[in-house]
Parts: C-alpha cells; structure tokens; sequence
C-alpha cells in the first residue's frame, strides 16, 4: 500500500486549482484590477466586491502558468467573506510564507500548499501575482475609510 507524503498532497491541490479554478469570472464591480507578469506573461484581473469593509464576493480572471492560476483561485477561496483588515493579514501572511519569511500558517488554507515556490526564485512573481494585485485595491479601499 502506497502513503501520499505531504508534498505529493499540496502538488495536488496546486494542480486541481490549475486544472479547475474557483472563482474564476467577472464581476460588476469598482473594485478591480489587473496587472502582468512580465517575467512569464501571466495576466491576472481581480474582482471584489466591499461592502461595510467586508470582501463579500471576489473571483478574477486571467491566464498564465498553473501555478499563478492555482494561487489567484486559492486567494479567492481565502478571501471571500473576510474583513479588509483579515484579508490584509492572509496577503501579509502568503507574501512572508512566499519570500521564505516567518508566517503563521494557521491563517492560510490551501495556499499553504504553495511554501515550496520559495525555493523556486522563477515561479515567486507567478504565486505573488493574484495576491499583490488584491493588496493594492484592498489599500486603495482602506485608505478610503481613513
């Protein structure tokens, strides 16, 4: 009988996120943003939906490598429901986790399964992407409540 080892699990989950992202459309929204890897040509747009500082819907777009698919559709899952101030400690979080800085993984769900693209300087910007687009519009809406 063969065990799956934790690494076998989180290429799994990164590849059932590729293959079949969640949230992945558009919404009619002020809150969005796009933006471009350059590096590998990834194109992610980002949708929220903010009412009463709470990220009641969010899904995006996009194409590019499976890796910055995966991370765009687990950032959506991770997201969705969370206060700006809860969704602003994920993003802080993953950054650190993705940067091979201390973290606590307790916060993050399934983009736990991405902590190995530390090792991989190439893939960073692809994981970081999604992320990094959801941080700018969350703190151009934080400011706004200031």
């Amino acid at each position: 009988m063969s065990f799956l080892n934790l690494q076998d699990i989180y290429k799994q989950v990164i590849l059932d996120h590729s293959k079949y992202p969640h949230n992945m459309g558009e919404l009619n929204t002020d809150y969005k943003l796009e933006m471009l890897n350059p590096s590998c040509g990834d194109k992610i747009t980002i949708y929220m939906n903010i009412e009463n500082y709470t990220i009641k819907d969010i899904k995006f777009v996009g194409s590019g490598c499976s890796i910055s698919i995966a991370s765009a559709s687990m950032l959506t899952d991770e997201l969705r429901g969370a206060t700006l101030d809860e969704a602003n400690n994920k993003i802080n979080n993953f950054l650190n986790m993705i940067m091979g800085k201390e973290y606590d993984n307790h916060i993050l769900e399934d983009s736990n399964s991405l902590e190995n693209i530390s090792k991989l300087p190439a893939r960073v910007k692809c994981a970081t992407l999604a992320w990094k687009i959801s941080e700018k519009i969350i703190n151009k809406e934080r400011d706004n409540f200031e």
